[in-house]
């Protein structure tokens, strides 16, 4: 017995991962909110600590991308210094609203930028982030990365 194979165990999720729920509308009629974790703000707004941070922004609604800045070291900006739309993509999106291709915006976005604290993040800042989505009342999220 000594070369048998151990029982295979089942693949176990993390109690932390995201869940995931299937859109199952029209997105011809959904109201889509932009979610980032790329240190997407407003360029009026107080930069995120590229050391650490974990703070979230609120993006409004009617931005573009002309509008917007990023604070991040930790991936690479090559597209996104052409055009932030890579990262953020609130003129493409709203492109396409005009077309009809999807619903609509929210009127509130948000962006997270860089942290290693992840059980300050996991317990406090993505609570919060999570109530902040669900009142802006979405149809459906685009989460987008740095």
């Amino acid at each position: 017995m000594a070369n048998a194979v151990p029982e295979a165990k089942p693949l176990e999720l993390s109690r932390y991962c995201v869940p995931f729920t299937p859109f199952r509308g029209r997105i011809e009629e959904a109201t889509l909110c932009l979610v980032s974790t790329a240190g997407v703000r407003e360029r009026r707004d107080a930069p995120f600590d590229v050391e650490g941070d974990t703070t979230y922004r609120v993006i409004s609604g009617d931005v573009t991308g002309a509008d917007l800045a990023y604070d991040d070291t930790h991936y690479d900006h090559a597209c996104a210094d052409l055009d932030i739309n890579c990262i953020f993509p609130v003129d493409r999106l709203r492109e396409l609203a005009a077309e009809r291709r999807i619903g609509g915006l929210t009127e509130r976005h948000f962006s997270l930028g860089f942290s290693q604290s992840l059980r300050d993040l996991r317990e406090r800042t993505v609570p919060l982030l999570a109530r902040e989505v669900d009142r802006a009342r979405p149809d459906a999220v685009l989460l987008t990365a740095g």
